[in-house]
């Protein structure tokens, strides 16, 4: 059995070499408000507990081990623990950190926790460190911990989701200049900058295409598109048959069902199955087909999309199914070898747009893609890479009253409240 002791000391002398590959990558721009944060604790700032939840593949261990070399960079009273890791060796989260305040003896010191749910008592672990004041503590996750999270921990700590890349964000990370924000410009019908977006945006060509086919997950930056789709296919393996049992207590069976869920979710048709479809196709109940979706929602590989309407309406129709990462669905269609770029851009304006309100969809046919309520207005929001007019777009704004509609097609122009962006410049925006 492996000496707690000799495994810490052992780990923290191999770590520079263990994180020696995230010293040639970019950071993600989350980095900087992080180190932020570092330097205002090793200034003599207060200790905090910062949670940061989000998908596999989305860069989680590469943030740590660059924060490992900014803290280091200042002080040697740094540690990084994979809880994941830990269990193998049947440790606990607990019983590590306090060995190694016990053995350096720490003044100020940064702790750094990965993939803490497979900690069983983590929740309670970094309660009692944060309650304790002795360090600042940054840690990763599922996205599904804040099911398991305790409501005292909730309370007390920093939540930042790690999301999918953005196009933007796609573009820094594999060395190219990055665009101007703009897409408050969007909501704002700011037509300069728009102009400005359309134009900055038409230089990077099949960039566009790559971002939604590979680029908005950081693991698969640096293969070429068949390497990365086997990557983010086994990532989305990992993820049902490690991750979804966190969740909730699936059966082998069902976990099998659930792959064949997401390849059902992947055809662009799919995402406005009815949960009796559904589960009549994978043969399982509806109640597992509703479970297994929700776990994708709580996981962060799906994004849930409510229709517009009442709450009996909410609860009749089911919901719009997006991956959260286009990449995802690119990879489970490359099985198929039928990647097409339209759904693929849907997911991504469902990514863009999910954080910027309440995001609904339209049911029965004809309805809009997108309904988004933002800061008391309602945009109407269509999709499509050859759409060139408005005509649905009013209708459904006529229908629900809404005060704006956005076309993301081919061509650019601003008539009254309706505008028309072509949909490579849209990825731009953010």
């Amino acid at each position: 059995m492996v000496d707690l002791n000799d495994y810490i000391l052992k780990l923290s002398a191999e770590l520079p070499v263990r994180f020696d590959y995230a010293r040639k990558l970019r950071r993600r721009f989350l980095f900087e408000k992080l180190a932020l944060v570092v330097d205002e604790y090793l200034n003599g700032g207060l200790p905090k507990t910062i949670l940061l939840p989000g998908l596999r593949g989305t860069g989680k261990t590469t943030l740590l081990a660059q924060l490992y070399f900014h803290v280091l960079s200042q002080t040697s009273d740094v540690i990084y623990f994979s809880a994941d890791e830990l269990h193998l060796l049947g440790f606990s989260l607990h019983e590590a950190v306090d060995r190694y305040f016990k053995l350096f003896r720490p003044e100020r010191p940064v702790i750094l926790l990965d993939e803490v749910q497979y900690d069983d008592n983590w929740d309670l672990t970094l309660k009692v460190l944060h309650d304790s004041k002795r360090a600042l503590i940054i840690a990763t996750g599922s996205s599904a911990i804040k099911l398991r999270e305790s409501a005292d921990l909730a309370r007390r700590a920093i939540h930042i989701g790690i999301k999918p890349l953005s196009f933007n964000e796609y573009l820094h990370l594999i060395g190219e200049d990055t665009l101007p924000q703009q897409l408050e410009a969007l909501f704002e019908w700011e037509i300069d900058k728009l102009e400005k977006a359309v134009s900055g945006t038409a230089r990077f060509g099949d960039r566009v295409e790559m971002y939604l086919r590979t680029g908005s997950l950081p693991v698969a930056l640096e293969f070429d598109e068949r390497t990365a789709y086997e990557l983010i296919f086994s990532l989305m393996e990992r993820i049902v048959y490690k991750d979804l049992p966190e969740v909730r207590n699936f059966d082998s069976s069902t976990l099998d069902s659930a792959m064949r869920l997401l390849v059902l979710l992947s055809n662009p048709k799919g995402e406005r199955f009815s949960y009796e479809k559904l589960s009549k196709v994978l043969g399982v109940s509806k109640g597992t087909t509703i479970g297994l979706v929700k776990a994708f929602v709580a996981s962060d590989l799906l994004l849930e999309i409510p229709p517009v309407g009442s709450v009996s309406k909410k609860i009749r129709k089911s919901p719009k199914l997006k991956f959260l990462a286009p990449s995802f669905r690119a990879a489970l269609l490359s099985k198929f070898d039928v990647v097409e770029t339209a759904p693929l851009l849907e997911d991504a304006v469902a990514l863009y747009l999910s954080g910027e309100g309440t995001l609904e969809y339209e049911p029965g046919k004809g309805g809009a893609d997108f309904v988004l309520t933002r800061n008391g207005r309602r945009y109407v929001v269509e999709v499509g890479l050859g759409k060139d007019d408005y005509s649905q777009v009013r209708r459904s704004m006529e229908r629900l009253g809404a005060e704006f509609g956005i076309v993301i097609g081919k061509e650019f122009e601003m008539k009254g409240n309706l505008l028309m962006i072509p949909w490579w410049a849209f990825l731009g925006l953010m």
